[in-house]
């Protein structure tokens, strides 16, 4: 495995333990980031030593989801964001062997969506799941698998308003597999789960899982993709709120950005 500069690695048995290792920008999500967790992903598919993948973050949270500094330069300078496929979902989604993610104190939107294209999740209580990037306009369904997880109601009110849910509602809606008490509950849990796979046939599970994925595929899950809220042959995916919000966080910081987007709205009407 190469060494990377936002993720960190270690291999034990025919398990791979993948950490997001910006703890400082909050593991927010980066084009290098994201980068350098496809090729630790291509890297692991050709291992014939890897059977099973877990993924956690060092630092406080989980993940704040985009890196907003990064996405409000490419808003303010009329950058369109990469998809991560031209026709399909994330690089996550067609990896053939069993993903384990270990989650805690925050999970942002973009990590949210990555999280739905893996497949065991394990939350430590109260860990906050959020999509109130709605409320500045930044948002956007895409070809997001969370249409998969939730009835509709719950997915418009994250994606329409800006709503967050905690580790135990998302237990209740069965996006979350299992909540645990703190961070060393949490690296147990996921690493017995990762022991219970590794004893399983990989060739097995690795047909499953891709006939799993094949099944979505075929109810329309793919074709998503080119699903947006404006006409997908617009290019201006971002209106008006989007840009002055992005010219803020370029001109204010970050913290600002953050307390404009959320000073008029109730959190707990937020809450699903």
């Amino acid at each position: 495995m190469p060494d990377f500069k936002t993720l960190s690695t270690r291999k034990e048995g025919s398990t791979l333990h993948v950490w997001l290792n910006r703890p400082d920008a909050r593991n927010a999500w980066n084009r290098e980031m994201n980068a350098e967790f496809e090729a630790c992903l291509d890297e692991a598919e050709n291992d014939d030593g890897v059977s099973v993948l877990t993924l956690r973050g060092k630092g406080p949270v989980f993940s704040a989801g985009h890196d907003l500094k990064e996405l409000a330069a490419d808003i303010v300078g009329g950058l369109i964001p990469k998809r991560p496929a031209p026709f399909g979902m994330h690089r996550a989604w067609y990896f053939s062997k069993p993903v384990v993610a270990g989650v805690h104190g925050y999970v942002g939107p973009f990590a949210w969506y990555l999280l739905a294209n893996l497949d065991f999740i394990i939350a430590v209580e109260g860990t906050r799941f959020s999509f109130e990037d709605a409320r500045r306009g930044t948002g956007s369904p895409g070809g997001s698998p969370l249409v998969m997880h939730f009835p509709p109601n719950v997915w418009k009110k994250l994606q329409m308003v800006g709503g967050w849910m905690t580790a135990e509602q998302a237990f209740d809606l069965h996006f979350v597999s299992r909540v645990v008490r703190d961070g060393d509950s949490l690296d147990a849990e996921v690493e017995r789960w990762a022991a219970e796979i590794e004893k399983m046939p990989i060739k097995g599970l690795q047909a499953a899982k891709i006939g799993i994925h094949r099944q979505y595929e075929l109810m329309g899950l793919a074709a998503m993709q080119l699903v947006q809220s404006v006409d997908p042959l617009d290019l201006n995916i971002y209106g008006p709120a989007a840009l002055e919000w992005a010219k803020l966080v370029e001109r204010e910081g970050l913290k600002v950005g953050l307390r404009d987007r959320d000073v008029e709205f109730d959190p707990e009407q937020s809450r699903i």
